[in-house]
C-alpha cells in the first residue's frame, strides 16, 4: 500500500514531478556525454601516439636509452626484421637509425632528431606518407632527400627543394656533416614533434654514420590485436635475446597514467553534475514536504508511524529516479552511438590541440561499465538528497501540522 501511495503522490503535481525527472535525464546524458568526449579525445590522442609515432613495441640495445648514442646498435636487424615479419600476429615491423644533431639553413639552426627509415616500410608503420603537405614522399630516389615538419620549415625560414645541413657525430664520435635537399614538408597532429624529427633514407644515414647496412637502432612492432602484446613482447624476446624490449605504455609513462588515472575523472565528472543535481532534488522533495505538511500531520494522526512516512518519501524520490535514469541512459548511450561515427569538429581549437598531440576531430566512445557506473552514481545521490526532506517531515508535530493552513 506505501509503494502506491508514493507513486501516486509523485503525480499529484506532474510539473514538478516532470521537472525533476529532466534534471535527472540532463545529469545522466552530460555525465555519459562529458566522460564519452573525455576518453575520445584521450584515446585519440594514444591511438595517435601508437599508430603514428611509436608502435606497439620498440626494440633497441640496451644501453641506446640511456646513452642516445648511434654506436649502440641492434645487429642482423634484416635477418631480426623478417622472422618478426614471419609472426602472423603482427602487422608490420620497421627498422630505423636514429641520430640527434643540428640541422642549418641559410638563415638560423635548431637542434634535431634525425631518423634514417625506410620508406616503403614507414608507410605500412606509421603512415608517414599521409603527412606529407608540400613536396611528396621520398619519391625521386635521390639518397639526399629530407622530410621535414611544418613547424621546423618556418623556423628555419626554408621551403619546398630548399637546401638544408644536417650536423651529427657517428660512431667514432667524429662529427660529420650531410647537405640534403626537402623533398617533402609535413604536418602530423603533434606540431611539438614536427619541429624535432626529421627523416631521412636509412642507407644514406648508415653511410654518415659509418654504420653497417644490417645495423640499426631501433625496430618498431605493430600488432594486430593488441590483447596479445605481452604474448609477441616474449617471443621477441626470443628473436632479440640481448635487446630491451619495451611496449608503448613503458615508452610513454604518461599515456599509460591517462588509462589508469581515467576511472578517477570517471567518478570526478559525475560527482561534480551530481553534485548539482543532488540541490535540485533536495529543493524539489523539500517543497513537496512542505506544501504537504497538514497532509502528513493527518497520516501521523491516524498512525502511520515515522518509519513509514520516511519510507514514503524516499520511495518518491527513487521513483522519480528510476523513471529518469534509464531514459537518460538511452539518450547518452544513442548520442555515444551517433557522435562515436559522425564525429565533433572542433578544428577551431586545431592549433592549440596539435600542440599537445590531440586532433581535431574526436570520436566519443565509452565502456560499458562506465554506464553501469553513472546510474548507480545517479541512484545513491537520489537516495542521499531524498534523506533530508524526509528528516524534515519527521520533525513534524501531528497536532501542529493539521492546523497548519
Amino acid at each position: 500500500m506505501l509503494f502506491q501511495i508514493a507513486w501516486r503522490n509523485i503525480w499529484r503535481n506532474k510539473a514538478r514531478s516532470l521537472v525533476v525527472i529532466s534534471s535527472i535525464i540532463i545529469g545522466v546524458w552530460a555525465g555519459i556525454f562529458i566522460m564519452s568526449f573525455a576518453w575520445g579525445l584521450y584515446k585519440n590522442n594514444i591511438d595517435e601516439s601508437v599508430y603514428r609515432q611509436l608502435s606497439h613495441i620498440q626494440i633497441h640495445h640496451p644501453t641506446f636509452g640511456e646513452e642516445n648514442d648511434s654506436k649502440f646498435t641492434i645487429t642482423n636487424t634484416d635477418k631480426i626484421v623478417k622472422q618478426l615479419q614471419s609472426d602472423n600476429r603482427i602487422a608490420s615491423v620497421s627498422s630505423r637509425v636514429i641520430s640527434t644533431g643540428m640541422i642549418t639553413s641559410p638563415t638560423t639552426a635548431g637542434g634535431v632528431t634525425i631518423y634514417g627509415i625506410n620508406p616503403a616500410s614507414e608507410i605500412i608503420q606509421i603512415r608517414l606518407n599521409e603527412y606529407v603537405r608540400e613536396g611528396a614522399y621520398f619519391d625521386s630516389g635521390k639518397q639526399n632527400e629530407i622530410l621535414i615538419g611544418e613547424k621546423l620549415a618556418k623556423k628555419l625560414k626554408v621551403k619546398f627543394k630548399s637546401k638544408v645541413v644536417l650536423t651529427f657525430t657517428n660512431v667514432n664520435s667524429e662529427i660529420v656533416s650531410g647537405a640534403f635537399r626537402i623533398s617533402g614538408i609535413y604536418r602530423s597532429k603533434n606540431i611539438s614533434l614536427d619541429e624535432v624529427n626529421v627523416y631521412v633514407q636509412q642507407k644514406h644515414l648508415q653511410e654518415l654514420l659509418e654504420l653497417k647496412s644490417s645495423e640499426s637502432n631501433e625496430i618498431a612492432i605493430l600488432v594486430k590485436d593488441e590483447e596479445q602484446l605481452d604474448t609477441i613482447k616474449k617471443f621477441s624476446v626470443g628473436v632479440v635475446p640481448k635487446g630491451k624490449i619495451e611496449d608503448w605504455k613503458a615508452l610513454s609513462p604518461e599515456l599509460s597514467m591517462i588509462i589508469e588515472s581515467f576511472n578517477l575523472y570517471t567518478y570526478i565528472i559525475s560527482g561534480i553534475i551530481l553534485l548539482a543535481l543532488t540541490f535540485g532534488i533536495i529543493n524539489t522533495m523539500l517543497m513537496s514536504v512542505l506544501e504537504r505538511i497538514r497532509e502528513l500531520g493527518m497520516l501521523m494522526a491516524i498512525g502511520l508511524n515515522k518509519r513509514k512516512i520516511f519510507l514514503m518519501i524516499m520511495l518518491e524520490t527513487i521513483y522519480l529516479t528510476v523513471i529518469g535514469s534509464p531514459i537518460g541512459l538511452l539518450v547518452g548511450w544513442l548520442t555515444v552511438e551517433l557522435l562515436g561515427k559522425t564525429g565533433i569538429n572542433i578544428s577551431m581549437f586545431s592549433e592549440g590541440l596539435a600542440s599537445y598531440g590531440f586532433s581535431s576531430m574526436i570520436y566519443p566512445e565509452l565502456e560499458q561499465e562506465k554506464y553501469l557506473i553513472i546510474v548507480t552514481m545517479c541512484l545513491i545521490t537520489a537516495v542521499l538528497s531524498a534523506i533530508y526532506p524526509a528528516y524534515k517531515a519527521l520533525q513534524l508535530n501531528p497536532s501542529e501540522a493539521i492546523r497548519k493552513i
